[in-house]
């Protein structure tokens, strides 16, 4: 069962905090529209189901009726979404999985890891139909998204570069140097000499690929489809958005955040195999040391989560800072909204769900958490699904907890929003 904590009356201040931080928001109205797990028969969240992994699990993609987790150790599980069952287990990179993004007809899976590849993945069969890597020693790949109709891939890299491959532009494209692949590519650290001259010979599984790494089109992203310092720190996600008020009928945005704690948006397209223009950036004018972790769009509301704990809200509208809470005590590592609600995971643990009322006025609802799972338990990222009532929460620790939650039934909007949280 989860710990789950309510505020007795959501329009009144107490004295000790109700959540993992104190709750320091603005006092709102009741909302007729919204109530409390006790009005409701006394029905609180209670656990439905668990899934277990012997790796922890960092990114999620879901499709209609699958879900797809990247691990620790570098594979991708696929499971189904109305029976649970485990359909396939893809071994398909040497690092960690840290970004998945799952194409609009489910077609293609693309995946990132620290072993600085991409691969595409057949949905279908599972094989890999994609290979792509950087001539640059970009570092770990920390996320990627992909543009339908640009059928471009854009990536976002540890030396704070964003770069992107052409799909279109694959059989026309001069012949991969195997030199250059990552697999076999000297590491200018580790391969570097040491005292005398002497080098340390590679272990010989260094350089074996994982099982299911094979076939599938090699693709080497070219020198000019780089965008150096895109941040000015690691370039940790990235959405693509179209039809927000300064963008053209069905044009596509991509928006990135990174550790320099700023949002920078993107024209696609403009050049040569779907090159990025910097358009505006968002930024708060604080110091540096507040990278962002995680970011959702909500209509023209750009949400992003924070290292420390803070959740932002932007208008991009207007481009300007509409809201910021202190939802937890520690990195936001994800967040979604649907109907009315708000729902941050955060790396201690703690999922909060928060309720919008007017003008942009957040009250907590609850919190929900684990009471058998180890302290400072990392939730790892979220995802909303547009059926069912149910919380998914999967953490470092190996497992994930499908929660059944009133919270979102009660709603006249969106009713039945699912969450899915690892």
């Amino acid at each position: 069962m989860s710990a789950i904590t309510i505020p007795k009356d959501s329009s009144k201040r107490s004295s000790h905090p109700s959540s993992e931080t104190e709750d320091n928001h603005v006092k709102s109205p009741p909302n007729p529209r919204l109530r409390r797990a006790s009005d409701v028969g006394g029905t609180l969240p209670s656990l439905a189901h668990r899934l277990r992994h012997n790796n922890s699990i960092l990114t999620i993609a879901l499709s209609e009726d699958r879900i797809y987790a990247g691990t620790q150790g570098g594979e991708i599980l696929v499971y189904d979404l109305e029976t649970y069952e485990r359909r396939a287990v893809i071994k398909g990179h040497r690092g960690s999985v840290l970004g998945l993004y799952l194409c609009k007809d489910e077609g293609l899976l693309f995946s990132t890891a620290g072993d600085r590849i991409t691969n595409a993945w057949n949905t279908k069969t599972f094989q890999r139909a994609y290979c792509l890597y950087s001539v640059y020693d970009i570092g770990d790949v920390f996320c990627v998204a992909y543009s339908t109709k640009l059928e471009t891939v854009y990536l976002g890299a540890q030396n704070t570069s964003i770069q992107w491959y052409d799909l279109k532009e694959k059989d026309q494209r001069p012949l991969p140097k195997p030199r250059n692949h990552p697999l076999f590519r000297e590491d200018p650290f580790f391969d570097s000499s040491g005292p005398g001259g002497v080098r340390t010979p590679r272990p010989a599984e260094d350089e074996v690929r994982p099982q299911h790494a094979r076939g599938g089109q090699v693709l080497e992203i070219d020198k000019d489809n780089i965008h150096h310092y895109a941040h000015y720190g690691y370039v940790n996600c990235m959405i693509l958005v179209k039809d927000i008020a300064f963008t053209l009928p069905g044009e596509e945005v991509l928006v990135s955040a990174g550790g320099d704690g700023v949002i920078n948006v993107w024209r696609l397209g403009q050049g040569k195999g779907g090159a990025i223009q910097h358009l505006f950036s968002l930024d708060d004018g604080r110091e540096e040391g507040h990278s962002i972790l995680s970011l959702i769009l909500d209509g023209t509301f750009l949400y992003s989560g924070r290292a420390g704990g803070e959740v932002n809200v932007w208008d991009l509208e207007t481009r300007q800072l509409v809201r910021s809470l202190k939802a937890h005590r520690d990195d936001v590592m994800s967040i979604c909204v649907g109907g009315g609600f708000l729902f941050s995971a955060a790396v201690t643990g703690y999922v909060r769900v928060s309720a919008s009322t007017s003008m942009l006025i957040f009250r907590l609802i609850l919190i929900v958490r684990d009471r058998n799972t180890i302290d400072n338990t990392s939730v790892r990222c979220a995802s909303m699904l547009t059926k069912g009532a149910s919380l998914l929460l999967a953490s470092q620790h190996t497992k994930a907890d499908l929660i059944t939650s009133p919270v979102a039934t009660t709603t006249q909007s969106q009713s039945g929003m699912s969450v899915i949280a690892f």
